[in-house]
C-alpha cells in the first residue's frame, strides 16, 4: 500500500485533502500533521512514499520543513508537493528541494496526476537504490573473492621461489612457514608434544 503524508497546519484543509486522495487514490494509506515538526517526527518514522505540504504555517514554515526533510538520511529521497499560490513561491520552493507544486485552490485531478507521478518516481527511485546496494554487495564479495585468489597465487609463487633458493631442507621448511603465515595469512601451531 502507497503512503501519502499531508502536512497543513488547517484541520478543514487535511480533511479535504484526504477525501480527495482517498476517492482519486483508493489504494493510498494517508496520515496527517498539523505541524512542520510533527510532520518530520512522521515522515522519519513513517517512510510515506510522498509528502504533501503546505507553505503557510505556524513556527515552521514549508520551506524550512521541506529543507529539512531533503537534508535528513531517512527523509531526502522522499518526493516533497508543496502547496502554494504564486510562483515566487515555487522558486523558493525548488531552492529548498520542492519536486512538484500545486496551486490553491488545489484542482483535484492535478492533485491525482501529482502525486501519482509522485509514487511512480519514488518507485523507481526505490527500485534502484535496491539494485545499487545489491551490486555494491555483490562488487564487496567478488573483490574479496579476487584477493583471496591472489594471496593463494602469491604464496604458491613465493613457495616455488622458495623451493629454488633453499640451501636445505631445514632452509626451505623455515621459508615456506614464513610465507604461508606472512602471505598466506594462516596460522601454524607446532604440537610442543610431537617428537
Amino acid at each position: 500500500m502507497r503512503k501519502i503524508l499531508l502536512i497543513d497546519d488547517q484541520i478543514d484543509s487535511l480533511t479535504a485533502l484526504s477525501a480527495l486522495l482517498e476517492h482519486f487514490i483508493p489504494d493510498c494509506s494517508i496520515a496527517t500533521a498539523t505541524s512542520g515538526t510533527e510532520g518530520i517526527h512522521i515522515a522519519e518514522k513513517w517512510h510515506p512514499d510522498t509528502i504533501l505540504l503546505d507553505i503557510i504555517m505556524p513556527e515552521m514554515d514549508g520551506f524550512e520543513v521541506c529543507r529539512k526533510l531533503k537534508s535528513g538520511k531517512e527523509t531526502a529521497h522522499i518526493p516533497v508537493i508543496l502547496i502554494t499560490a504564486d510562483s515566487e513561491s515555487r522558486v523558493r520552493g525548488l531552492k529548498s528541494g520542492a519536486d512538484a507544486f500545486l496551486s490553491k485552490p488545489v484542482d483535484k485531478s492535478e492533485l491525482a496526476a501529482q502525486i501519482n507521478a509522485m509514487l511512480r518516481i519514488k518507485k523507481s527511485e526505490d527500485k534502484l537504490r535496491w539494485e545499487k546496494e545489491r551490486l555494491e554487495d555483490t562488487v564487496r564479495e567478488r573483490v574479496e573473492d579476487l584477493r583471496r585468489v591472489n594471496r593463494a597465487l602469491k604464496t604458491r609463487s613465493e613457495c616455488n621461489r622458495a623451493v629454488i633458493h633453499a640451501a636445505n631442507e631445514a632452509d626451505l621448511l623455515s621459508r615456506v612457514c614464513r610465507i604461508v603465515v606472512e602471505i598466506g595469512g594462516f596460522f601454524l601451531i607446532i604440537n610442543p608434544y610431537r617428537s
